[in-house]
């Protein structure tokens, strides 16, 4: 069950933060908060990393139910499902050998031109 939060401010696709700063992205206060937005959001793709790490488990500890309360509350947040999606299809193009896998160190759009 999303947040509280979530029930009364739908998550915004990557699409959506992108027409913001493109609209208003010359007014300082909201590039500023754009700005936070992609660092949280990055913290966010490191934990989500972290809890990956940690595997289905299903522990009753205090890392396990977190663990699982970030699965729940990442389901409703549209960029990080967008984020997966993006991912996975990436990765199906490499096993299908129609890409070699980027390089590290290269952005996602260096690696796919």
């Amino acid at each position: 069950m999303p947040s509280p939060l979530r029930l009364e401010y739908p998550a915004l696709s990557r699409a959506q933060l992108r027409i913001i700063g493109d609209r208003h992205g010359s007014d300082p206060v909201v590039r500023r908060l754009l700005m936070e937005v992609r660092a949280l959001q990055n913290i966010v793709l490191r934990a989500h990393q972290v809890a990956e790490a940690a595997g289905p488990g299903h522990r009753a500890d205090a890392f396990g139910i977190a663990v699982a309360a970030s699965h729940r509350e990442l389901e409703a947040e549209t960029w990080f499902q967008e984020d997966l999606a993006e991912k996975a299809a990436y990765r199906a193009t490499v096993a299908a050998g129609k890409l070699l896998p980027r390089r590290a160190g290269t952005s996602r759009r260096e690696g796919t031109e």
